[in-house]
C-alpha cells in the first residue's frame, strides 16, 4: 500500500512541528496529568503549611539561567505557598543571577503582598561560605541595602531580623556551590535553623545523606519536584506545564517510532 511507503517517508519538517506542538500546547495550557507526590515534596509542603503565621523564611537563590527550568518553577510554588499562608520572606542569592529570579518570582505570584511588609529582595553577595558566615552574625551588617537601593534597616520586615537565629526557617535553592552544602556547613551546623533545600534532578542523589542525617529536613527535587508541590497547593503553574510538556514529547516521539517500524515490517511483508 503506498500509504504505508508515505508513512516511512515523512518530511521532517512535519515530524518537527508535531513535535513542536506536542511541547508548547501543554506548557501554554498545562493537562493536569497526575504526578505522585513524594515523601520528601509532602514533608517540605508539611513543614511549611505548619509554620506560625509570620514566620520569617529566608529563601536564597543559588542557581543561574541554566538551571532555571528546573528551580524557577520551584521558587514560584514555594513563595505563593508561604505568602499565602501568612509568612515573610527574605530573599537573597549567593549566586550573582540570583536577584533577578528572586525580582521575577515575586512579580508572579506576590501581587496582592506589600514589598518590604511581606517579602524583600536582599540581592546578591559573593564570598560563598565567608558571606554567609557574616551573614549569620549580623544580617544588617551584611546586606546594608536591598536591591532598590534602600537600606535595611529601613525596611518594616527586617527591623526585628538582625542575625540568622531571627529566621524561622532556610530555602536554599541550589544549582552548586555555593548553596545548599554551604549553608549546612556555615550554618546548620552551628546554629538552630532548619534548612530545606530545591535542587536539579541530577543533583538530588548527592544530597540524600543530608537528607539521611537530619541536615536536611526535606528536599524538591527537579521539575518533578516543582510539579508536585503545585498540585499539593492547587496551583497549576511551571512545573506541571513543563511535566505535561515532557510527557507528551516522549508519546510523541514513541508514536512516530512505531508507526515507522510498523509501516516498515508491513511493506516489507507485503514485498514477499
Amino acid at each position: 500500500m503506498k500509504w504505508l511507503e508515505k508513512l516511512q517517508r515523512i518530511d521532517r519538517k512535519i515530524i518537527y512541528a508535531v513535535l513542536l506542538a506536542a511541547i508548547i500546547i501543554p506548557l501554554l495550557f498545562p493537562l493536569g496529568i497526575e504526578v505522585k507526590i513524594s515523601q520528601a515534596t509532602q514533608d517540605f509542603y508539611d513543614i511549611i503549611e505548619k509554620l506560625p503565621k509570620g514566620s520569617v523564611i529566608l529563601i536564597s537563590y543559588d542557581f543561574d539561567a541554566a538551571s532555571a527550568p528546573e528551580l524557577y518553577p520551584q521558587a514560584q510554588a514555594i513563595t505563593r505557598h508561604a505568602l499565602n499562608k501568612g509568612h515573610k520572606i527574605i530573599a537573597v542569592a549567593t549566586w550573582y543571577a540570583g536577584p533577578t529570579f528572586a525580582d521575577r518570582t515575586f512579580n508572579a505570584v506576590a501581587s496582592d503582598k506589600e514589598y518590604g511588609k511581606d517579602y524583600v529582595n536582599l540581592g546578591f553577595k559573593p564570598g560563598g561560605g565567608v558571606m554567609l558566615n557574616a551573614l549569620a552574625r549580623d544580617i544588617h551588617q551584611t546586606f546594608p541595602e536591598d536591591v532598590t537601593r534602600t537600606r535595611v534597616s529601613s525596611i518594616p520586615l527586617m527591623q526585628n531580623v538582625k542575625t540568622i537565629e531571627d529566621i524561622d526557617l532556610i530555602i536554599s535553592l541550589s544549582a552548586g556551590d555555593p548553596g545548599t552544602r554551604t549553608y549546612i556547613e556555615q550554618i546548620g551546623a552551628r546554629f538552630n535553623v532548619p534548612i530545606m533545600t530545591g535542587v536539579t534532578a541530577v543533583s538530588a542523589p548527592g544530597m540524600t545523606p543530608y537528607l539521611q542525617s537530619g541536615d536536611l529536613k526535606s528536599m524538591l527535587s527537579g521539575l518533578a519536584g516543582a510539579a508536585q508541590y503545585e498540585t499539593l497547593i492547587n496551583r497549576p503553574g511551571l512545573g506541571l506545564g513543563g511535566m505535561d510538556a515532557q510527557s507528551v514529547a516522549h508519546f510523541t516521539i514513541i508514536a512516530f517510532i512505531l508507526i515507522g517500524n510498523i509501516a516498515y515490517v508491513a511493506t516489507k511483508k507485503k514485498k514477499k
